[in-house]
């Protein structure tokens, strides 16, 4: 697949604006981002409750949805790390998006994060959310078997959304660590200095 991440953007925007279950996912997840910034706002324990809830319960929908596929991932998790480190992979895209919902969580749930901290974790979370629900309804829609690996790569669009999220993952974990390593070199140095 020779497309640029321009062709990959638009394709994906074109899946998400062509059907009516594409809009429901850009709402869900727009949902998602609304109840993460209006809990930055307010700090009210409903709303980190129920922002709680909807991660969860999407991704307990899913694994109860997919039960034999999610008991696949797990086995095959470990064997993913011993055997072959081919990418992208379901396997590795769902272990991704696990660490996306703990983060989410933490995000939520934490006080002492700066509010632009919280905003961008809440902006890219919630678009790999959306390409991860997206990735699900390509699934279903079109009856493909996502542990089969050549159905992974023989539809664009389903590889354009794991492509860009992955991105946008990398790029976001990239930003976490140097942020953090940031902070701790100017506690160090404001220690040294007082």
């Amino acid at each position: 697949m020779e497309m640029t991440i321009i062709d990959k953007i638009g394709m994906i925007l074109k899946y998400i604006f062509s059907s009516f279950m594409g809009i429901e996912l850009l709402l869900l997840s727009l949902l998602l981002f609304l109840f993460t910034i209006l809990n930055i706002k307010k700090n009210n324990k409903l709303v980190k409750i129920i922002s709680i809830i909807l991660c969860l319960a999407f991704l307990i929908g899913l694994i109860i949805a997919y039960h034999n596929y999610a008991l696949y991932c797990i086995d095959s998790f470990i064997k993913f790390l011993l055997s072959y480190l081919y990418f992208p992979s379901m396997v590795m895209y769902f272990f991704i998006m696990i660490v996306a919902t703990i983060a989410i969580i933490i995000t939520i749930l934490s006080k002492k994060m700066p509010k632009y901290q919280k905003v961008i974790n809440s902006i890219v979370l919630s678009i790999m959310y959306l390409c991860f629900m997206c990735v699900a309804a390509i699934a279903i829609t079109e009856h493909l078997d996502l542990s089969v690996a050549s159905n992974l790569y023989t539809n664009d669009t389903l590889l354009s959304f794991i492509q860009v999220s992955n991105l946008l993952f990398f790029l976001w974990l990239e930003y976490i660590v140097l942020y953090y390593f940031y902070r701790f070199l100017e506690y160090k140095l404001d220690k040294k200095s007082s």
